[in-house]
């Protein structure tokens, strides 16, 4: 058994490590920084208490205020250099210090799409390249700590089950343990039955929960435009971690009221259909949207203001089309000085920068991602899951035990720590600055608690024996309130 000791310097990165390894990640990417993901954790689907589809966090779980609203920038078709040059890590991190951005969704052409004669084409063509753009962005999003979607770029995804279940399947094993990662399975079906879509989701819905239950993303018919008539049809998903997508454009689609035709023709306003599925207790997700019209084309336009007023009364997540230096209206980096590292921004880009500037400036570490003590249940913490493994208790602790023999043994207190504490021979050692309730919990290497003890203890030294754990790596947390100290250890 080895134990490492963390001192204040320490702590901050270690704490950022540390949270992933309670959300039952794997251990290969570590982030960079504290952002939404070690705060609001995984993405769930839930309802409110007046039965309204929300997405929430496994943080603080399902319930009334505590509905989660992310918002940032999707990457353009992974087909041409002017959006490719931002699906890279620097551009992820450019976006993250620039424009505050806490989604980004990776836009992969899933078809036979060729615009640039052979050099990138679509899956169907160059499956190894496009899993490779896929894979920088989403590691690039780890590494920042900001949520990720690998997005089925396709109007035509039912007609490429096969292909669409092998490259979620891999995606899932690969990154599924990550509470960033949510799977778009299909970007937006043309006039397609919600029939036709839903058989070909629940196909890959099932490849993907093979390996992970974190947030799936389905696309909606007329390109987006219909989530309401998923209602009564839900896709078949064992763990219940399904959002349905909205996608609208402000110079071209309406979020109140009505479309007012010709001879005297009417139509509800395409937020309205929104608007209706989240009242039957779908959760709903607008993983594209633009400040110009449809086509992506001409300028921006004058409604935008009020589509946001829209999303966030409804606290809708979002990710704007599009982060790119293409030609287009939409585009928010100029085609002709934006780089990865240096963005310099359209009218588009202002406008979303400006919406973007509102986002939090630093986070918080969630409290709760360490399992709820004894009088909070487990299944408040993500009810989309049930995969936690059960706990065990450990001994009582003795009091009045000796303090560590060196500095050099001590684990220095944070600040605002509860406790300073060694590790040896599987006795936990720490004192206690103030009276009050102590859990001392043990995680594995993928988060799952694998001992936890709620003690009220005074201010003083004290022990608890590890007992019963296999070889291998943990995480030792000792918390007190809102305050953590924490080391890792490892058994031989």
């Amino acid at each position: 058994m080895e134990w490492k000791m963390i001192n204040k310097t320490q702590f901050t990165i270690f704490a950022i490590a540390v949270a992933f390894c309670m959300s039952a990640v794997a251990a290969d990417i570590t982030p960079t920084r504290v952002g939404p993901v070690s705060q609001y954790g995984k993405l769930i689907a839930g309802k409110n208490s007046q039965n309204k589809g929300q997405i929430y966090g496994s943080c603080e779980g399902v319930k009334d205020g505590a509905e989660v609203q992310v918002r940032g920038m999707s990457l353009y078709w992974s087909l041409m250099d002017e959006a490719l040059d931002f699906w890279s890590e620097d551009g992820i991190t450019t976006m993250v210090k620039d424009m505050k951005i806490q989604i980004v969704r990776a836009s992969m052409a899933a078809g036979n799409e060729d615009w640039t004669k052979g050099k990138y084409a679509g899956y169907a063509v160059q499956p190894d390249s496009q899993t490779q753009f896929v894979k920088r962005v989403v590691e690039a999003a780890i590494k920042q700590d900001i949520y990720v979607i690998i997005d089925w770029h396709s109007h035509t995804a039912n007609t490429q089950t096969q292909s669409a279940v092998k490259f979620f399947g891999e995606m899932a094993q690969a990154y599924g343990k990550y509470d960033n990662v949510i799977f778009e399975v299909f970007n937006e079906p043309q006039k397609i039955e919600w029939n036709v879509i839903k058989t070909y989701a629940d196909a890959v819905v099932a490849e993907i929960r093979k390996h992970s239950d974190n947030l799936i993303l389905v696309g909606t018919p007329e390109w987006d435009q219909y989530p309401n008539r998923v209602i009564g049809s839900e896709i078949n998903d064992p763990k219940q971690n399904t959002a349905y997508t909205f996608h609208y454009y402000a110079g071209t689609h309406c979020f109140s009221g009505k479309h007012e035709g010709m001879f005297g023709q009417s139509w509800p306003c395409e937020g309205e259909n929104a608007v209706e599925a989240m009242n039957a207790g779908l959760s709903v997700f607008v993983s594209e949207w633009g400040v110009t019209t449809s086509d992506g084309k001409g300028s921006v336009a004058g409604d935008n203001d009020g589509w946001q007023n829209w999303m966030n009364e409804h606290k809708l997540s979002w990710a704007n089309w599009s982060a790119s230096r293409i030609n287009e209206g939409s585009a928010a980096f100029d085609s002709a000085t934006a780089t990865p590292t240096s963005l310099t921004f359209t009218k588009s880009g202002d406008t979303l920068k400006s919406y973007l500037s509102t986002n939090a400036e630093t986070y918080t570490l969630c409290p709760t991602k360490a399992p709820a003590s004894s009088d909070t249940p487990a299944e408040e913490q993500n009810p989309a899951s049930s995969s936690s493994a059960p706990t065990s208790s450990t001994p009582a602790p003795t009091s009045s035990s000796p303090t560590p023999k060196s500095s050099a043994d001590a684990l220095h207190p944070i600040a605002a720590a509860p406790a300073a504490f060694t590790i040896h021979d599987r006795t936990v050692s720490f004192i206690i600055i103030k009276n009050g309730t102590v859990r001392v919990s043990v995680f594995d290497a993928l988060g799952h608690a694998r001992m936890v003890q709620t003690l009220q203890l005074s201010g003083g030294t004290h022990n608890v024996e590890l007992k019963g754990l296999p070889a291998g790596k943990y995480v030792v947390q000792i918390t007190q309130g809102h305050s953590v100290s924490q080391a890792s250890l490892l058994i031989k």
